[in-house]
């Protein structure tokens, strides 16, 4: 049984919903305890000046293409 390219692209969209998910939290809980307050809603698209932080953005920042992508796929499907 072939696998279905709207399949393919659900799996990305669910996997890299739970990516971001995972990666917003630990850079949330970095800002707060670093600034003491909430990040920009553009947090994604600034650097930040902690390493740990500036990877869990930069991976967050690869992961979000990739997440349009899929979700363009799934939902252009035909029927869909």
């Amino acid at each position: 049984m072939p696998i279905s390219i709207p399949l393919v692209a659900l799996t990305l969209v669910m996997a890299t919903s739970f990516g971001l998910l995972v990666l917003g939290r630990r850079y949330l809980r970095a800002y707060v305890q670093r600034h003491g307050k909430a990040p920009p809603a553009m947090w994604m698209f600034r650097r930040a000046e902690d390493p740990a932080m500036e990877q869990d953005r930069r991976l967050a920042l690869v992961l979000l293409p990739i997440f349009l992508l899929a979700a363009v796929i799934y939902l252009a499907r035909p029927g869909g």
